[in-house]
């Protein structure tokens, strides 16, 4: 009984506690406005340069005035930062580290997001875990 209690403790920090990864290949989304903004396009590559520093590289689409690459880097702490586009863009890393919002204050056309490529859902093994752990946790109270 005591160790089911403890497998369903270990799933529920597990499910809950994860720290935020700001790196990865991300697919940027269709909201930034190519008709008005010069916008992230194809994959936008998010890598460690230093604690809280990020190197951004992505092509572009839009209204780019010939500019095919973009190359900035991202300021961040914990699930926030910002990062030079054409002003201070605000960037918003969701609490599973899959998605990355970025803010045009000057422009909301040129707003956008992006989703983290090749993430793999745990979601759905934190469940198995749970139902294993509370059947364990029923059968040891029917043999009592």
């Amino acid at each position: 009984m005591q160790s089911t209690v403890f497998l369903f403790l270990v799933a529920s920090v597990i499910g809950t506690v994860q720290s935020q990864t700001w790196a990865g290949t991300y697919i940027p989304d269709s909201t930034c406005s190519t008709s008005a903004c010069c916008c992230l396009s194809g994959q936008v590559v998010v890598t460690s340069a230093s604690a809280n520093t990020y190197t951004v590289n992505s092509g572009t689409s839009g209204v780019c005035g010939g500019v095919t690459t973009f190359t900035s880097t991202a300021h961040t702490d914990g699930y926030t930062g910002w990062m030079v586009v054409t002003d201070n863009n605000t960037l918003t890393l969701s609490s599973d580290s899959n998605t990355i919002n970025v803010v045009s204050p000057s422009n909301a056309a040129c707003s956008g997001q992006g989703v983290k490529s090749g993430v793999i859902k745990q979601h759905p093994n934190i469940i198995m875990l749970f139902a294993i752990c509370l059947i364990s946790m029923m059968m040891s109270a029917l043999k009592m």
